[in-house]
């Protein structure tokens, strides 16, 4: 019955609109929205399964959607954008919004009407929904860990069950989408951002948010951070995929140069975020509601999505810097997942599993290729590739430093109790960072320095010791978690 009086909203109210969505007269049909398999990323056999997505990988926009996010919705959904603007604590104008007080869930549940996507087809409008209700569900499920968080600096439970309103939308949504129902790194950060000028390029001083959950200057820095430094992903993965060719054609001097490529464009993404990044700030304010239902306390039993055939409880990871494309690729670039088979990695823990189609492939394929081509030990087997292999190193333990620090001081150490607990959760947080770091020293100890330039010696050389400084740093604060952890600025090369 829903479906009929939105079919006929749809006709009276937005025929310049909405109508063009319906299957009937949705662009595929005419294969307008047909987006060429990308062949700037010929380097390595692969193509971007889905086309039409709005996230395909490509050395063009790396991993940001090929079109800016859709930040209006078409208006048949106006209740929806009208909940999500009132939603951040702070909102925009500067006044309290309903996750201030504690009033979003109440709002839901009285106003939210289940609408009926079934008539959507296109894929922007896909993404953009995707967005949004995910960013919803987990305000509405987080919202009692928030209060809770704020009062008491504990979480305590989160709600158990999502309301059909935002539970049947978004299962078809992700569903349509091929991706899990649940917040994911990318749509929170690559698929949420507009620019202030749309005839300038992306940076840090044009972009904004477009959905917030606290609306703090911590969030719009985590945001619009990711997005300016994804920018240069399209460097990164040129050189990702310049590596592996080269390894397959054993081509020394090309794999070397490739090296050089990936850390020169990891370089430039780490110098963004230690922009944006810095110190834990009001990290605390927003991080509550990227938390996922997988393994956490919040949601013990996980959590039971209304009116859902499946009475199965869903359990998905959270969001995290770890749990950026970027983290996954070095990762499996460089073979590290081998490193840390009990360690918290970003990608072996599943997080993977949870990304756009496209993303996911490529970065399966990256695996299947570094694995098959033994890319860790091609560039252990010469001194020069060693040292490139030791530099780019540097570069991912940079950046996975950096995600370990923000999350280590958002989280408060209490009591003797709490702090055996956190001394457990940091164990396991950073095994692979402190693996990665060991694997560091362990490879500069291996190279014959003395066949080496002056310059990449010296480099490796320094990565090398602050690789060790790491190694020491989260010594001592697994030995004492009250413990000042080592400036992040120290180990950026």
């Amino acid at each position: 019955m829903f479906a009929k009086h939105a079919a006929a909203a749809i006709k009276r109210t937005q025929p310049s609109t909405l109508r063009r969505f319906t299957k009937a007269h949705h662009p595929a049909a005419a294969v307008i929205n047909a987006h060429p398999a990308d062949s700037s990323l010929s380097s390595v056999a692969w193509t971007n399964p889905d086309p039409g997505s709005e996230f395909t990988v490509s050395s063009k926009s790396g991993f940001l959607p090929r079109r800016d996010p859709l930040h209006v919705l078409p208006s048949y959904f106006e209740k929806l954008d009208e909940i999500l603007h009132e939603m951040p604590i702070l909102k925009s104008d500067g006044t309290l919004g309903l996750l201030h007080t504690g009033q979003l869930g109440a709002r839901v549940e009285r106003e939210l009407p289940q609408y009926d996507v079934e008539f959507v087809f296109d894929k922007r409008i896909l993404a953009a929904l995707y967005r949004d209700y995910s960013m919803l569900a987990s305000a509405y499920l987080l919202e009692p860990c928030d209060i809770q968080f704020r009062l008491t600096r504990n979480y305590g439970l989160g709600r158990r069950m999502l309301p059909s309103n935002i539970a049947v939308p978004l299962q078809t949504v992700a569903h349509r989408l091929n991706q899990k129902p649940c917040l994911e790194h990318s749509t929170f950060t690559f698929y949420n951002y507009q620019r202030k000028d749309h005839d300038m390029p992306i940076s840090l001083n044009n972009i904004e948010p477009i959905r917030k959950f606290s609306g703090c200057d911590k969030e719009h820095n985590f945001v619009v951070g990711h997005v300016a430094a994804a920018r240069h992903t399209d460097k990164v993965i040129d050189a990702s995929l310049g590596i592996l060719e080269a390894a397959q054609n054993n081509k020394r001097d090309e794999f070397n140069a490739a090296l050089r490529k990936y850390s020169t464009a990891m370089g430039l993404v780490n110098e963004i975020l230690a922009q944006t990044l810095q110190g834990c700030g009001d990290y605390a304010s927003f991080r509550t509601f990227l938390n996922g239902s997988k393994a956490q306390s919040m949601f013990n039993r996980g959590v039971l999505f209304e009116r859902n055939s499946d009475t199965e409880a869903h359990n998905y990871l959270g969001v995290g810097q770890s749990s950026s494309p970027i983290a996954s690729l070095g990762t499996h670039l460089f073979q590290l997942s081998q490193l840390s088979p009990r360690g918290s990695l970003p990608c072996n823990d599943g997080v993977d599993l949870l990304r756009a189609p496209n993303v996911r492939s490529f970065l399966e394929h990256v695996d299947q290729q570094a694995r098959s081509l033994g890319v860790q030990s091609y560039a252990l087997r010469s001194s020069e590739s060693s040292a490139e292999y030791v530099l780019a190193l540097g570069q991912v333990l940079t950046y996975r430093y950096r995600q370990w620090a923000n999350l280590r001081d958002s989280v408060p150490v209490q009591s003797a109790r709490d702090n055996a607990a956190f001394h457990a959760y940091l164990d396991v947080q950073t095994s692979h960072v402190r693996d990665i770091a060991k694997l560091v020293s362990r490879t500069h100890a291996s190279m014959d320095g003395e066949s080496l330039g002056q310059s990449v010696r010296t480099r490796a050389e320094s990565v090398a010791h602050h690789a060790e400084m790491v190694h020491r740093s989260l010594g001592r604060i697994l030995n004492d978690a009250e413990s000042a952890p080592l400036p992040v600025s120290m180990i950026a090369y």
